[in-house]
C-alpha cells in the first residue's frame, strides 16, 4: 500500500531528538526516508538516537561500518534484546552490494530503515521503488513560518523573546529548523543573543556571530556536493541570478537539490514570467559571504559575473548583476547610478543604494533624493535631511519636488526636526506648491467635518498616474484618520494602502512606514490582545526591511503585556523597542517607548535592573545595544562599510506627535508623584488631548487615571463623543462606571467582563477596589471575587502591584495547612501529620480566614487557591 509523504511539525526544539521519538513512537512501526537539507543535525540524530535504541549505520561516503560483515547488517540489539534501526547515510553513493543488503531489509521487515537524504534527488531508484510500494515513506520535518519558530525559541530559551529575536532568526535561517537550532547555539555563544532576568534580546553588533558563520561554513556547508557548493557560492555573491544561467551552466541536477532543500528560491517578475535565483536562508549566505575577501568578489566576477546573461532574468537579478558589475568593473554614469538606485529601493537594497552614492563625489540631485529615503528607510533620519538640505543648486523643480515627498513622510514622525528642510525645499522651487495634491489631502484630513471629501479625494488619487504623490498623500490620510478621531476608517485607507503597495512592489520603504502606523494605530486604539498578536505575526513574515519596525514590534508585544498585567514582559519588550529607536528612529518612537518601558516597571512589584536609552543624551545607549535587521547582504558585496548615522539628540517634543502627550503621561506615572498630584496632571493632558481631537491619546490618559480610582476621569468618560463606540472605547466606559459604582455587585460583574475580554489589568484594577472595602461584601460576593483574582493567575508568572494587593500566595506554614483541610482531615490529624501542636494549626487557620476576609472554614475552601509544592515533614 502506497503512503504519502509525511509533513511533520515539531513543537518543540532541539529537532533531531523530536524527529528521533517520532520515528521510534511511529505507530505503524515503518521504515523511512528522512529528508534533512545540507544533512544538518544528522551528528545530533545519531547521539539522540543511541541513547534510546543501539542503530546500525551505514555511510554511503564512509563504508560499510566496522562492525559489518558478510551480506547482511548484524542484529546490533539494545539492552532490552530489540534489534535496532538501521541508518543509512549518503544512499546514493552506496556500492550495489551494500545498497542489496538495504534493499532486502526495508523489502523483508527484519529491521526498521532511517534513511537520511538531503532531497529527493539523493533516493537511489531502488529505494524509490520501495517508497511507491509503501516500505519506505518519505518525511520532511518542513520550513516553520515566524509565528511557529517563536513558540520553539521561546520553549528552548525557556522565557519571553525579543521580537527582533525570532526576526533575525527566521530570516537567517528561512524557517529551516535545524538551520535556525545550529543559529541560535551559535548567537547565544557569540553574545548576539543575551539574556537579562529572564528575557532575551538580539544584540545591535552582529560582528562576533559573523565570525562564528565563517568558522562554522566548512562544517555546515560539508553536505553539499561540489557543484551545489559553487552554485549556491554564485547566488551568494551575486545576490540573485537568471535561473536559466544556472540550468545552462551547472544542469539541472544541482538546481533542483539546491531548490529542494530549501537553499535556493524563486522570485519571478510578474510582467515577463523570468525566473530569478536567491539564497533563501540570510544566515547561509552570510557564512559564505564572511569567508570571502573583495579579490575574492573580483575574481568570482571575471570568471563567471561578467558572462551572466541579465535578459535572461527579472528586474532583481539584473539589478544585482549591474550593481555586481558597477563595484567590480566600472563606475557608471550618474543617470544609470540614478535608475540603478531606484531599482535598488525597489528590491529593498538601501545599503546598496548609500554605497552607491559614496561612489561620485558629485551626485546628482536625483540621486541624492534617492538616496535620502534609503537613509531614512535604515532609521538615518539626520542623514536622510542632511541630503536634501544639500541638493545642489542644479536641481530642476522635478527633484525638488521628490525632495519635498521625502521630507514630508519624515514630517510625519518627526515635524520639528524635518520643517526648516520642508520649508528651504518649497521655497526653491518657485511659484505655486509642487505638491498641490497632497497639500489638498492634508488641510482635508485634519479637519474631521470633512471625512467624505477627503475619502472620495482618496478614491479619486487610487487612479492618479501620479504615483509617489498619490502614495504619499494615502499614507497621510490614513496616518490623521488612525492617531486621531477615526481609528477604524484609518486603519482601512492604511490596508489598502499596503495592499496598492505591495502590487506596485516599487516603494517598500513606503509600505514599511504604512505597515508601522497601522501596528501602532492597532496598538493605541485596538484591544484584543490575541489580534494584536496576529497583525504583528503576519508583519513579521514579511520581508520588509526597516530596522525601526522591529521596535514597533515590540511595543506592541509591550501593551498587549500591560493590558494582560503582566508588567515584566511589557517593561522588557518597550525597552527593548527603546534601544531599537535609540539607533534608527524612523517614526519617532524612542521618547514614547522609554515612557512605556518607565510607566510598566512602576506598576511590577520588584524594580526591574536595567538601563534604558535616554532621549536627551542618546550617546548614553552603546553602538552594540541595537542591530538593524535591515543589513541586506543582497546590497553590498565588498569592503566599503557605511558609517552609523549621526543621532540627533532628541528632546522632549520631538518624535511622533500623534503620542507625545500620551508618553507625557506614562512619563509622569514613574515619577514619583503623589496620587493627588499624578492624577491631576493626567487629568490636565486628558484634557487636552479631547480638546485637540486626538481621541486615541485622550482614551489612553483616561486609562491612566481611572486606574487611580479618579472620579473626575470617570465623568470625562461619560461626556467623551467616543463613549458609545464598539471596542476599546466602550470598555473604558465599563471600566469607567465599575469604578465609579456603589454596587459592588455591578462592579464584579464588570470586573468578570473586563477579565473575559482581554483586559485583565483593568478588571484587577476593579477588583482591588473592591478588596479594599471587603468587610463590606456578603460572602457570596466575597469569594466569588478572590476566585476571579485566582483563577486569572497563570503558573510562573511575576507579581504586579494589583495582584500583590490581593496577598493570596499560601506561606510556607498556611500550604499544608489548606491542603489538609481540602483533604478533609480534622485539626489533630493535621497537627499529627505536620508534627506541631494543634493551637498552631488553629492560629494558622485564623490567620488565613482573616487574610482572606473568610467568615470561616466553608467559606475559605471555597476558594481557588493554588497549593504550590511543599517539602512535607519527615516523620
Amino acid at each position: 500500500m502506497t503512503r504519502g509523504p509525511l509533513r511533520l511539525r515539531t513543537p518543540d526544539l532541539p529537532l533531531p531528538a523530536r524527529l528521533v521519538r517520532q520515528f521510534l513512537d511511529d505507530p505503524a512501526g515503518g521504515s523511512w526516508v528522512l529528508h534533512l537539507p545540507g544533512h544538518w543535525g544528522v551528528e545530533a540524530l545519531l547521539a539522540a538516537m543511541r541513547e534510546s535504541v543501539t542503530p546500525a549505520v551505514i555511510d554511503g561516503l564512509g563504508g560499510r561500518p566496522s562492525s559489518s560483515t558478510g551480506a547482511s547488517v548484524p542484529p546490533a540489539p539494545d539492552s532490552h534484546g530489540r534489534a535496532g534501526p538501521v541508518v543509512v547515510l549518503w544512499p546514493r553513493h552506496l556500492s550495489e552490494d551494500v545498497l542489496d543488503d538495504v534493499v532486502s531489509l526495508g523489502v523483508s521487515g527484519r529491521r526498521r530503515l532511517l534513511v537520511v537524504v538531503r532531497s529527493p534527488q539523493d533516493v537511489p531508484e531502488r529505494l524509490h521503488e520501495l517508497e511507491r510500494t509503501g516500505q519506505l515513506r518519505a518525511v520532511f520535518p518542513g520550513t516553520v513560518s515566524a509565528r511557529e519558530l517563536g513558540v520553539q525559541v521561546r520553549r528552548h530559551l525557556g522565557g519571553p523573546v525579543s521580537l527582533r529575536v525570532v526576526r533575525r532568526l527566521y530570516h537567517l535561517s528561512a524557517g529551516q529548523q535545524a538551520l535556525a537550532e545550529s543559529l541560535l547555539d551559535m548567537a547565544r555563544s557569540a553574545g548576539t543573543l543575551r539574556e537579562d532576568e529572564g528575557f532575551w534580546e538580539w544584540a545591535g553588533d552582529e560582528e562576533e556571530l559573523h565570525q562564528t558563520l565563517s568558522q562554522a561554513a566548512d562544517s555546515l556547508l560539508l553536505g553539499l556536493e561540489i557543484d551545489e557548493r559553487e552554485l549556491l557560492t554564485l547566488v551568494a555573491i551575486a545576490g540573485r541570478i537568471p535561473e536559466q544561467h544556472a540550468l545552462d551552466h551547472y544542469g539541472e541536477e544541482p538546481l533542483a537539490s539546491l531548490v529542494a532543500q530549501g537553499l535556493l528560491g524563486h522570485e519571478t517578475t510578474a510582467a515577463g514570467g523570468w525566473s530569478d535565483l536567491r539564497v533563501t536562508a540570510e544566515g547561509v549566505r552570510l557564512m559564505i559571504l564572511s569567508e570571502m575577501r573583495w579579490a575574492d568578489i573580483l575574481r568570482w566576477w571575471h570568471d563567471e559575473g561578467r558572462g551572466i546573461d541579465h535578459t535572461q532574468g527579472g528586474d532583481s537579478s539584473a539589478t544585482a548583476l549591474r550593481w555586481w558589475r558597477a563595484r567590480a568593473q566600472q563606475t557608471p554614469s550618474l543617470e544609470e547610478a540614478a535608475d540603478l538606485a531606484r531599482r535598488g529601493l525597489a528590491a529593498s537594497w538601501y545599503r546598496m543604494v548609500q554605497v552607491l552614492t559614496e561612489l561620485y563625489p558629485r551626485p546628482s540631485a536625483e540621486l541624492m533624493v534617492l538616496a535620502a529615503r534609503a537613509d531614512y528607510a535604515l532609521g538615518d533620519v539626520d542623514g536622510a535631511l542632511h541630503r536634501l538640505a544639500s541638493l545642489p543648486e542644479a536641481a530642476g523643480r522635478a527633484e525638488i519636488r521628490e525632495g519635498v515627498l521625502v521630507a514630508e513622510r519624515i514630517r510625519l514622525f518627526h515635524p520639528e526636526r524635518s520643517l526648516p528642510v520642508v520649508e528651504s525645499l518649497r521655497s526653491r522651487a518657485g511659484e505655486g506648491s509642487p505638491t498641490s495634491t497632497f497639500d489638498a489631502v492634508l488641510a482635508m484630513s485634519d479637519d474631521p467635518e470633512r471625512t467624505e471629501e477627503l475619502l472620495a479625494a482618496l478614491q479619486t488619487l487610487r487612479a492618479s498616474e501620479d504615483c509617489e504623490e498619490s502614495l504619499l498623500s494615502q499614507l497621510c490620510a490614513g496616518t490623521l484618520l488612525g492617531t486621531r478621531h477615526q481609528s477604524d476608517l484609518g486603519r482601512e485607507v492604511l490596508s489598502t494602502l499596503i495592499d496598492v503597495l505591495r502590487r506596485e512592489d516599487g516603494f517598500p520603504d513606503m509600505e514599511e512606514c504604512a505597515v508601522a502606523m497601522l501596528l501602532l494605530i492597532s496598538a493605541t486604539s485596538g484591544w484584543r490582545v490575541d489580534m494584536l498578536r496576529v497583525e504583528t505575526d503576519i508583519w513579521n513574515e514579511r520581508r520588509l526591511r526597516s530596522p525601526a519596525l522591529a521596535g514597533v514590534g515590540d511595543l506592541l508585544a509591550a501593551f498587549a503585556a500591560m493590558q494582560d498585567d503582566r508588567m515584566h514582559l511589557a517593561f522588557r519588550s518597550a525597552a527593548s523597542a527603546a534601544r531599537i529607536h535609540a539607533v534608527g528612529d524612523s517614526y519617532g518612537l524612542l521618547g514614547f517607548s522609554r515612557a512605556l518601558a518607565l510607566a510598566a516597571a512602576s506598576l511590577m512589584a520588584q524594580p526591574p535592573r536595567m538601563i534604558l536609552p535616554d532621549p536627551e543624551s542618546p550617546d548614553s545607549v552603546h553602538a552594540d545595544s541595537v542591530h538593524a535587521d535591515s543589513v541586506h547582504a543582497d546590497s553590498v558585496h565588498a569592503d566599503p562599510v557605511h558609517a552609523g548615522p549621526e543621532r540627533h539628540e532628541a528632546g522632549a517634543a520631538d518624535g511622533i506627535p500623534w503620542l507625545r502627550l500620551a508618553g507625557e503621561g506614562l512619563a509622569l506615572c514613574a515619577a514619583g508623584l503623589t496620587e493627588e498630584e499624578l492624577g491631576r496632571r493626567l487629568e490636565s493632558l486628558a484634557q487636552q488631548a479631547g480638546d485637540a481631537g486626538e481621541t486615541a491619546q485622550e482614551q489612553l490618559l483616561l486609562l491612566m487615571v481611572l486606574l487611580r480610582r479618579s472620579p473626575q476621569a470617570a465623568r470625562q468618560v461619560a461626556r467623551a463623543r467616543w463613549r458609545d463606540d464598539p471596542g476599546r472605547p466602550r470598555l473604558i466606559r465599563l471600566f469607567a462606571e465599575a469604578q465609579g459604582t456603589d454596587d459592588p455587585v455591578a462592579a464584579v460583574d464588570a470586573a468578570e467582563r473586563l477579565i473575559g475580554s482581554h483586559a485583565r489589568l483593568l478588571g484587577l484594577a476593579v477588583l482591588a477596589k473592591m478588596w479594599d472595602r471587603r468587610e463590606d461584601l456578603d460572602a457570596g460576593l466575597r469569594v466569588r471575587l478572590l476566585n476571579l483574582v485566582l483563577d486569572s493567575r497563570r503558573p510562573g508568572e511575576e507579581s504586579t502591584m494589583f495582584r500583590e494587593h490581593f496577598e493570596l500566595t499560601l506561606t510556607g506554614r498556611e500550604a499544608p495547612v489548606f491542603a489538609g483541610l481540602r483533604a478533609g482531615r480534622t485539626t489533630a490529624q493535621i497537627a499529627r501529620d505536620l508534627h506541631v501542636s494543634s493551637r498552631t494549626v488553629e492560629a494558622t487557620i485564623s490567620g488565613m480566614l482573616q487574610r482572606f476576609g473568610c467568615g470561616n472554614r466553608m467559606e475559605l475552601l471555597s476558594l481557588h487557591l493554588r497549593i504550590e509544592p511543599f517539602e512535607a515533614p519527615v516523620r
